[in-house]
């Protein structure tokens, strides 16, 4: 399910579709993410990374792609702040500082709720925080927000 390799089709829609790319490291999480998507009516199409090194790799990979018109930037990042390696909140700053990446909707998806993170994430341009719930009824009510960002 991880790495470059682990695409998921939430729905077929075709040409128009959507794409996702998620970045945790617990991979029931991930798995987890993909069911919320498909209960809450998300059509897209979902790539899962395990760590910040992946995600930029991946980005840069995309960028390469796109400009030979193979593969474009995905139009939702949904981001854990910790994981191995390299962390969410460096990410988040690399992005800020990219011409492309920062026009990137990003998503944090995080069990902190420390006040310090959340303002971090709000001045980086972090678009929807959300506290990782443990009720999967909170994840629907949470996931409904990426929506916005991605119709």
């Amino acid at each position: 399910m991880f790495g470059r390799e682990g695409v998921e089709s939430v729905k077929d829609v075709g040409e128009t579709k959507k794409r996702i790319l998620v970045s945790d490291d617990d991979a029931d999480d991930c798995l987890l993410i993909k069911d919320v998507l498909i209960d809450i009516g998300l059509e897209c199409e979902v790539r899962f990374v395990s760590d910040g090194i992946e995600l930029m790799e991946f980005l840069e990979e995309c960028e390469r792609k796109e400009r030979r018109a193979l593969w474009s930037l995905p139009d939702l990042v949904v981001l854990d702040l910790n994981m191995p390696r390299k962390g969410g909140r460096e990410v988040l700053r690399e992005m800020s500082v990219h011409p492309r990446f920062s026009a990137i909707p990003v998503v944090v998806l995080t069990t902190s709720e420390e006040p310090r993170d959340i303002a971090l994430c709000s001045s980086l341009g972090v678009k929807l925080y959300i506290t990782k719930p443990s009720m999967y009824g909170e994840w629907l009510e949470r996931f409904e927000g990426l929506k916005e960002f991605i119709a």
